[in-house]
């Protein structure tokens, strides 16, 4: 019982925020690295700006949390976004094993709506039922499952009002096989009463230490950086992207570009949010700064900054180089830290990530390549092994 007890504890504590990755200090030595002096061997491959990296962000006004003794299933995300059309509901569970999300929202086009998340996801509509007042939520969910199940959530407690002393929320391994995420969490409260059925089998809420049932309602920015598979291109004064998911049709999206006071900035905006690439120069392009913005919002949803700017990965080089990152969520400071280092091997650009803190981040190390052929840049991103599963 007492070992049960402990090991409990154990995973109760890892669910729970924690404190910024750095200090003000560390911050500081981490982004004033010294420039890379990088020795290229030759002029770009291509003319325009080439990303090596998938940025994405998104808030959640609402984000009520069940956690269901159902075997098949981890958690469950009802999270609602603020959208210039309305509110939208957003579906979200997890798969107990592999911890991989997936997605359900009352969208036409459900592929096309933020490409930059590679999460398998599902059209289908979402009835929800809203009873809630001021300082109370009363709401029940309607949906189709991925797996095809038809689901019914509850939901009943207070509004998530209690203010987090500690923000820098876990991911609790979700969707560890697509996504380097960091959370900032800063309100959270219990629910009262909470349930789910599938396909008309209900099943008790589980509980922590076996104590409390699993149902909360918070607010919570998430964003990171992603996996993927695109293609850029030429078009116009600007780039078109083709991303190919491993489900679906292609998606393109048109980037613009801006050169100005030594800066060039590339961009691909739509009504929910605008993903901003910064690169120090106008003819040898260093990636310094990436972020998303939220249409919404006056922080952005993720930034992250490279101490020194990455090299420009359009051009050949010998040799490594390293440089810093941090992550930082909604405004909050110093979410993720770790460093990225680029090389070039066969003829490819490669940019290798390996996150350092805190402890949720360093499973998700990533690995960029990009090949250039015919006048486009195809960049291939993958999530690789946790480090701490190799033999």
């Amino acid at each position: 019982m007492l070992l049960q007890f402990v090991t409990a504890c154990k995973s109760l504590k890892r669910m729970l925020p924690e404190g910024p990755a750095l200090t003000a200090t560390e911050r500081e030595t981490v982004l004033s690295q010294k420039a890379h002096k990088v020795d290229y061997k030759g002029a770009p491959l291509v003319g325009f700006p080439v990303l090596p990296l998938q940025v994405w962000a998104a808030t959640y006004e609402l984000d009520l949390i069940l956690v269901s003794k159902n075997p098949d299933w981890n958690m469950h995300e009802y999270a609602k976004l603020e959208t210039p059309e309305g509110d939208l509901w957003v579906m979200k569970d997890a798969e107990e094993g592999s911890l991989d999300q997936y997605i359900v929202a009352d969208l036409p086009n459900i592929a096309a709506w933020l490409p930059e998340l590679p999460v398998t996801r599902s059209s289908y509509p979402v009835k929800v039922v809203d009873k809630s007042t001021d300082k109370m939520l009363d709401m029940s969910f309607s949906y189709e499952n991925i797996k095809g199940e038809k689901v019914e959530a509850w939901y009943q407690g207070k509004r998530p009002k209690t203010e987090l002393k500690k923000k820098n929320g876990s991911t609790m391994g979700h969707s560890r096989n697509q996504l380097l995420v960091a959370l900032d969490l800063p309100y959270r409260d219990f629910g009262k009463k909470a349930g789910i059925s599938y396909d008309g089998k209900a099943y008790k809420m589980d509980k922590l230490l076996g104590l409390v049932p699993f149902q909360m309602a918070l607010t919570q920015t998430q964003g990171g950086a992603s996996s993927g598979n695109f293609e850029m291109s030429v078009r116009g004064e600007g780039i078109l992207t083709t991303a190919h998911p491993s489900e679906g049709k292609p998606t393109l999206q048109d980037w613009s570009i801006e050169r100005k006071e030594n800066k060039t900035i590339v961009t691909q905006k739509n009504d929910f949010r605008s993903l901003v690439y910064e690169f120090e120069g106008t003819e040898t392009l260093e990636l310094k700064v990436a972020y998303v913005k939220q249409w919404n919002k006056e922080n952005a949803g993720v930034r992250m900054e490279f101490s020194p700017a990455l090299p420009d990965l359009r051009r050949p080089f010998e040799g490594k180089y390293t440089s810093n990152f941090v992550m930082d969520i909604a405004g909050e400071n110093n979410n993720a830290t770790g460093t990225m280092t680029a090389s070039w091997k066969d003829g490819k650009a490669v940019l290798s990530v390996t996150p350092t803190a805190p402890w949720w981040v360093i499973d998700r190390p990533m690995l960029t390549t990009i090949e250039y052929k015919e006048g486009k840049a195809l960049v291939d991103i993958k999530m690789l092994p946790d480090p701490k599963e190799k033999k």
